[in-house]
């Protein structure tokens, strides 16, 4: 048994759901299942192996909220660890890690980085030789992590300025595809005219818990509907995905079945109908998403594997032509870390690139900020670092990403997942009393810009998110989840349009972003 114990001062002040958050990865950065528990001021994390790892948790940061922070390396030992003091080590060696990398290769880091890092280095250096008073050790080490993510937002932006330079000099616009995802629910029209402007691409949802509804000749017609929309405003059409195993997204009578073999047929069927139905009007299907993590089926990995392999055929089958990819869901695989049922996504894609099946690409579904049935919040460089991992494949990348542009109450909202800026942290009393740290709750806060004090109120916000993936060379497609919040959606507040039916500054960033960039 692998167990660790970490000492945190006043942990009791803490919201409890960040305890449950908290998992360890090996080198591979693919979690180990645990169980975490707090014991007054210890968390306890009890693993079935015993191996050296690095330990991730949602933690406080002063100006941009709960956010992801990992510890480096750590073994096994009698003595606990001092968490916050491991958190800001991790979180200094991997912010200047990436600076040195990025510097290697021509990358000019800003004094803005330097100066804030060495600050952080500084309180990290008062942290240590404070570790026999907790309290006071836990109050520094926080004071370095705060500064080691404030210096991150200069670099992310440096690389995100110098890349798209870079890229322009081959480049006059990119050829990326950008858009956003579109369900055929009732009212999908108001405010397309917006999208004509910042989109050259829409995807339209086809699973079949989407289609059936309540009458399924209607969703259909709507489907018919936005395809000819999106024909006669010259816009590229991802479909898809055609299967999805996310509660969302599966028919009611999926659990009807008793064996695998009419659940795979059915899956099978619906992929080669609606594939031939509108062969030749989809540019890219998606054959199936949301395959990786747990599902509620009880399907073994196995079966996962085999229905994923046989909806790619059915597609290949009903259309030669078309470019075929699979959405990974939660590419982080946080998930994996609290319950064992789920599959490694890159292990699940690398099998099946590895079948030969002809995939052109992969997809990965990242929305931020979410918890559970979501990624937790994450700053530009953890982003950065995840569509490096994935160009171990060497298959192009679209992205289908979203984040909260909101933290009003959301009840539209069929997901039932927390919007993580919400989670109560306490307030160190190294930090200004007056400093908001986190999301300012406002009537309808929006993602992207600032509060009153100038700071961001999230990690990473939605534009900031897309110029990253657009930076990055693999990246050949990005997709906003989810348009508008005025319909049953999935996500609390992450559409461009919001319940009242007012654009979000989003929509008009994505206009800016597209005129700016992308053909």
């Amino acid at each position: 048994m692998g167990q660790l114990r970490f000492r945190i001062s006043n942990a009791q002040e803490y919201d409890p759901h960040i305890w449950q958050t908290a998992y360890f990865s090996g080198l591979e950065g693919i979690p180990w299942s645990s169980r975490n528990r707090l014991d007054g001021d210890m968390l306890i994390i009890d693993r079935s192996v015993n191996e050296s790892g690095k330990l991730s948790i949602v933690w406080p940061t002063q100006e941009y909220g709960p956010l992801l922070v990992s510890t480096a390396s750590l073994r096994c030992q009698e003595q606990p660890y001092i968490l916050p003091l491991e958190l800001a080590r991790g979180t200094i060696h991997r912010i200047r890690g990436r600076a040195l990398d990025w510097q290697r290769i021509g990358l000019k880091i800003p004094d803005t980085f330097t100066q804030t890092m060495d600050r952080s280095i500084a309180y990290f250096v008062q942290a240590i030789l404070a570790s026999k008073r907790l309290e006071e050790c836990c109050e520094l080490a926080q004071a370095a992590i705060d500064w080691a993510i404030t210096a991150s937002k200069p670099l992310g932006r440096a690389f995100v300025s110098q890349s798209l330079q870079a890229r322009h000099q081959s480049e006059r616009q990119l050829s990326t595809l950008l858009g956003v995802k579109l369900v055929p629910y009732p009212g999908w029209e108001s405010h397309t005219s917006a999208l004509e402007a910042a989109s050259n691409t829409v995807q339209l949802s086809m699973e079949i818990g989407q289609l059936e509804g309540d009458m399924k000749s209607d969703r259909v017609s709507i489907l018919d509907k936005q395809i000819a929309w999106a024909r006669d405003h010259s816009l590229r059409v991802f479909g898809g995905p055609l299967i999805n195993l996310q509660p969302h997204a599966i028919p009611k009578w999926f659990y009807l079945f008793n064996d695998f073999e009419s659940l795979y047929e059915a899956a099978c069927k619906h992929a080669t109908q609606t594939v031939e139905r509108y062969r030749g009007q989809v540019h890219i299907w998606s054959a199936a998403g949301g395959l990786n993590a747990p599902n509620t089926l009880g399907l073994s990995d196995d079966q996962v594997l085999h229905l994923a392999v046989g909806v790619i055929q059915s597609v290949r089958r009903a259309d030669p032509k078309t470019p075929v990819i699979v959405s990974i869901d939660s590419p982080w695989a946080e998930y994996l870390g609290q319950k064992q049922d789920g599959i490694s996504p890159l292990h699940f894609a690398d099998a099946l690139v590895r079948a030969d099946l002809g995939l052109s690409g992969l997809g990965l579904e990242l929305n931020l900020n979410y918890w559970p049935h979501g990624s937790l919040p994450r700053d530009m460089i953890d982003l950065s670092d995840l569509m490096d991992h994935w160009n171990i494949l060497g298959l192009p990348l679209l992205v289908q990403l979203s984040t909260p542009c909101s933290v009003s109450p959301d009840l539209h909202s069929t997901a039932k997942t927390d919007i993580v800026s919400n989670w109560r942290h306490p307030i160190p009393a190294i930090w200004d009393a007056g400093i908001d740290w986190g999301i300012k709750q406002t009537n309808e806060p929006e993602c992207g810009s600032a509060d009153e004090s100038g700071r961001q109120r999230l990690p990473i916000n939605g534009l900031e998110a897309i110029q990253m993936l657009m930076a990055k060379v693999n990246v050949h497609g990005i997709i906003w989840n989810q348009f508008c919040d005025r319909t049953e959606h999935i996500y609390p507040n992450a559409g461009l349009i919001a319940p009242v039916g007012k654009k979000r500054s989003l929509l008009d960033g994505l206009t800016r972003l597209r005129q700016l960039h992308v053909h």
